[in-house]
């Protein structure tokens, strides 16, 4: 029986089907990395704590190759931060909830390829054709949002909440909670939010939005862009900069890829 012409319960069982695909993929990619704990936090997680971290050494070379600006230190901070963690099971509830989450990042490709293959028979041929090159671009973009949020994002994000002080009296240490749960929320939101140009394809194709709408109201576009980049850091102006630069580049590109749809 062709799946288009499926009961509705049917189409139901289908999608079970895959969302047990996913869940299943998901939970072998969190047992990979539990088993692999030191890699992922003393060398990902807690390597953006550390002043010789990659994006700090590259600001410290640029900052004096560029601007003649000389700096004391090798990085943003001038120590490693200090984490502590308060609860008894604190360490464990992290150590579980951020190996779901990577997880969960790991195996995006190929959850987004189990939902591709439950829309995919109500594609045209044509649509069909190009479902290998909108994997492949859908990757592409999670990938980017990711390392930009990572390596770019986090960062400044750690730099601001370590270096802003409203007095010399409180010192700075950091819940284990809450520096995982920024590191996570960074990476994760930018990764979705990288994703834009394609929920615009999507929608385009859906005919819910167009060219013309788009380009119309970008103006509007840029309060709400404006709005999210200050929602995701915590609403300086550097930081709010570093996200809305990509986000209108996005939002540009958006535009084209549905002026393109439309023909």
């Amino acid at each position: 029986m062709n799946k288009n012409k499926m009961p509705f319960w049917k189409h139901i069982d289908e999608l079970r089907k895959h969302v047990i695909h996913c869940f299943c993929a998901i939970i072998i990619l969190m047992i990979i990395l539990m088993n692999n704990k030191n890699i992922i936090f003393d060398c990902i997680i807690f390597a953006p704590a550390k002043t010789d971290f990659i994006t700090y050494r590259i600001f410290y070379k640029l900052a004096n190759s560029f601007l003649g600006i000389h700096l004391n230190s090798v990085s943003f901070l001038h120590k490693n931060l200090e984490i502590q963690n308060r609860q008894i099971f604190g360490q464990f509830n992290i150590y579980v909830w951020t190996c779901f989450i990577g997880g969960i990042i790991l195996s995006f490709p190929y959850v987004f390829y189990e939902f591709w293959k439950f829309i995919e028979p109500a594609l045209s041929e044509k649509e069909k054709k190009y479902s290998i090159w909108i994997l492949i671009i859908v990757t592409f973009l999670f990938l980017l949002g990711i390392i930009f949020g990572y390596f770019i994002l986090c960062p400044f994000l750690i730099h601001f909440g370590y270096s802003f002080r409203i007095s010399h009296i409180p010192k700075n240490i950091f819940d284990l909670s809450d520096y995982i749960s920024l590191i996570m929320h960074s990476v994760f939101s930018m990764g979705i939010i990288f994703l834009f140009p394609f929920f615009i394809f999507f929608f385009t194709k859906m005919e819910l939005i167009s060219y013309s709408f788009l380009k119309k109201y970008r103006k509007h576009a840029f309060l709400i862009l404006l709005v999210i980049a200050s929602a995701i850091t915590p609403g300086d102006i550097l930081s709010t900069i570093i996200v809305l630069i990509p986000l209108m580049i996005l939002y540009q590109v958006s535009i084209y890829i549905s002026f393109y749809t439309n023909k």
